[in-house]
């Protein structure tokens, strides 16, 4: 599967999916543990819990991947941490009560953290970079004693955890009199920065994925949603070539497309002699060739052809009597393969070979159906312990179909299990 098909894939998810998953944010969570980031693992760990509450040894992630999820103990071992024994407490008792942390297959020292922590509970809790010792209020300060102000305290906090626009906001609420105006001051400078930064950055990678995504499109001759990307592309930097160069391409495209059905001339006579002519073959004038063709390709199954031939249609004569009507039974085709893949990635195997299965079984000519058609059939396969070879034989012959359509189709080994491509590849 090359790199524009894949960001196609992932422009197609939901936002939901695109957002930081449970066990992502689970990872950073404990390696902020690691690292004696205390709030930023709370942070993280809020984040996991939210999403998936429940402790658990050896827990699915995605597709065939599985971890120790115990998020409990390491969200006690920040608080602890961080002098908040009360909830350090609650977690790590919580922990201990649901026994998976027993279980531990690859986090082996969650059993040993438990109990450590536990223990150090019955004893004072450790001064720390960010637990440091009271300091004692003087009964008398003196009045031009300077205070920390709380809005530039909060500031640094939040420009720390790199929530730059929320201590932004803080510092620039720290009033001139206030004796940390002048730092707040080099903080709001700072935090602009990061911010702009962070806006070209975000901007350069709306830009990469419309194009991408235009291209896509062109190619497969749905010349009306390419050239609308690739104008948002130059509205969003109109020095960026590739767009124009693409727009002039979807132009000289329509034009052929258009010539393609315009009736032919007969060459004038170059003599006074009476020349017999024959009539030119009854040209396309109405497109009607163009969709008894797409008609018959959809018909036979194969979606992607007709798509293409359809949308030449559409540039040609937008209101053709049935256009709208097949577009919109092609649209009904790819939401339920876009459902399947989505279905695929989210764990959900089962309902991914109900909504891949029907298209595929219509002949669908688009070998990204089949490959996950093939794949969570592999994975059902695998979960069931390799004992049911009716699976395994449904996700070997769906991954034919695709050598079928494509000989050269690879999967991403980035995005799928090394368990399924060895079984649907051999490798």
């Amino acid at each position: 599967m090359n790199k524009s098909v894949v960001l196609i894939l992932l422009l197609l998810l939901p936002s939901a999916l695109l957002r930081a998953q449970w066990y992502d944010s689970y990872e950073k969570g404990r390696k902020a543990v690691e690292k004696g980031q205390w709030q930023q693992a709370v942070t993280h760990l809020n984040e996991s819990l939210n999403d998936e509450p429940d402790s658990k040894a050896r827990k699915k992630t995605y597709s065939l991947q599985f971890i120790d999820y115990f998020p409990h103990l390491y969200r006690g071992i920040a608080y602890y941490r961080l002098g908040d024994l009360a909830n350090a407490r609650a977690d790590l008792e919580k922990e201990k009560s649901d026994e998976e942390i027993n279980k531990a297959e690859r986090d082996k020292e969650a059993p040993t953290l438990l109990a450590e922590y536990l223990g150090l509970l019955q004893k004072p809790a450790p001064q720390t970079a960010q637990q440091k010792p009271p300091q004692k209020t003087p009964q008398n300060p003196s009045p031009g004693a300077p205070q920390a102000d709380p809005k530039y305290t909060e500031g640094v906090r939040q420009f720390n955890q790199k929530e730059f626009r929320n201590a932004l906001d803080q510092f620039k609420a720290v009033p001139e009199n206030s004796p940390q105006h002048a730092q707040a001051l080099k903080y709001i400078d700072r935090a602009q920065t990061e911010l702009t930064k962070i806006g070209t950055a975000q901007k350069k990678e709306r830009i990469a994925r419309s194009f991408a995504a235009g291209v896509e499109l062109f190619k497969r001759d749905d010349l009306n949603r390419a050239e609308e990307l690739f104008k948002s592309v130059l509205e969003m930097e109109p020095a960026q070539q590739g767009a124009g160069r693409y727009l002039k391409l979807i132009e000289d495209r329509r034009q052929k497309l258009a010539a393609a059905v315009r009736p032919r001339e007969i060459p004038a006579a170059t003599s006074h002699e009476p020349v017999a002519r024959k009539e030119a073959p009854g040209p396309d004038t109405t497109g009607s060739a163009l969709f008894t063709d797409a008609v018959a390709l959809f018909k036979a199954g194969k979606i992607g052809q007709a798509k293409v031939r359809f949308h030449s249609l559409q540039t040609i004569a937008p209101s053709y009597p049935g256009l709208a009507n097949y577009l919109g039974l092609i649209g009904s085709v790819e939401e339920s393969v876009h459902q399947g893949i989505v279905a695929f990635f989210e764990g959900e195997y089962k309902e991914a070979i109900v909504k891949l299965g029907d298209p595929s079984q219509n002949g669908n000519d688009n070998p990204h159906v089949y490959a996950f058609l093939a794949c969570s059939y592999a994975a059902e396969y695998l979960l069931a312990g390799g004992e049911n070879g009716n699976l395994k034989k449904e996700a070997v012959d769906a991954f034919g179909k695709v050598k079928g359509i494509d000989p050269r189709y690879e999967l991403d080994k980035k995005l799928i299990s090394p368990g399924i491509v060895a079984l649907l590849t051999g490798e």
